[in-house]
């Protein structure tokens, strides 16, 4: 009693046929009161290959962007930040990639619940005179207060780093990127125009200003549990253990007294006899 019991078959069966090679009797047995839970994740797409070249997003550990996170999911601390790195690789050096919109959201399913941290194009590019390419905000596009751009010499490159955000009710996190990859051949293009908000929108020309698209994803980002608790642990130790000693000190004074009172009523007495 209070017992399920679950039968079935499974057969491998001849491609195109109903010949059956394999049979195999399964019988599942569990107690009425408890329950199973499958969990899901839904696949993430941080490397697509486009022909001749690959569009990557890949998060790091910090912003010198040298240590990447290879093991998901990935756990951080609500104070942290998120380092993020979009690239196309190619050997051709005049390709570049631009990201239209940089986006979090407790699922890559979840249409409805999401924050921009990049919207319609959140950059321009200016080249310094060094040489290196700089990423300057437009204060009208501009979507997340912390989303720090990292200057680089390779426009086939973006880096940026942004505090991570966590939705109520949820303890993960998923980013998705649309980024494009344009040519260098036909700037002005889609890439070099930066911030295009409905208000601002511009003519922009179609013919061959852009390769191709891709949309990047990349999780789950999962949250460490309250560390409070963590604290309050040794801290309440140490109390513990002065209230201990305080409590000992105590009795060993109250024992002195005790006896000290108890030599002087004996003197008393043999000073009486």
């Amino acid at each position: 009693m209070g017992r399920t019991f679950y039968t079935n078959t499974i057969y491998g069966t001849v491609p195109d046929t109903d010949v059956h090679r394999i049979e195999i009797p399964v019988r599942c047995e569990m107690e009425s009161n408890k329950s199973l839970e499958l969990v899901i994740k839904p696949q993430v797409k941080n490397v697509i290959c486009k022909g001749y070249y690959n569009v990557s997003m890949r998060l790091y550990q910090s912003e010198g962007f040298t240590d990447p996170i290879t093991l998901y999911p990935h756990e951080v601390d609500l104070h942290s930040n998120l380092h993020v790195e979009l690239v196309v690789e190619s050997a051709d050096e005049e390709l570049r990639i631009f990201t239209e919109s940089l986006t979090a959201s407790p699922s890559l399913e979840d249409t409805n619940q999401r924050y921009n941290v990049i919207h319609h194009g959140d950059r321009r590019c200016l080249k310094g005179s060094s040489g290196v390419w700089l990423l300057q905000q437009d204060d009208e596009c501009r979507q997340d207060s912390t989303l720090q751009d990292h200057p680089v010499t390779d426009r086939r490159r973006q880096r940026l780093t942004f505090h991570v955000v966590k939705f109520d009710h949820f303890h993960e996190v998923y980013l998705s990127a649309n980024v494009i990859i344009c040519h260098n051949s036909t700037s002005p293009n889609r890439c070099t125009q930066g911030c295009i908000t409905p208000r601002l929108r511009r003519d922009v020309r179609t013919s061959g200003e852009e390769l191709d698209t891709a949309r990047l994803s990349e999780g789950p980002i999962v949250f460490r549990a309250n560390r409070h608790s963590d604290i309050l642990a040794p801290v309440l130790v140490v109390i513990l253990g002065i209230m201990v000693l305080l409590a000992t000190l105590a009795l060993l004074i109250q024992k002195e007294y005790y006896r000290k009172k108890m030599a002087a009523v004996q003197q008393s007495r043999n000073n009486c006899s």
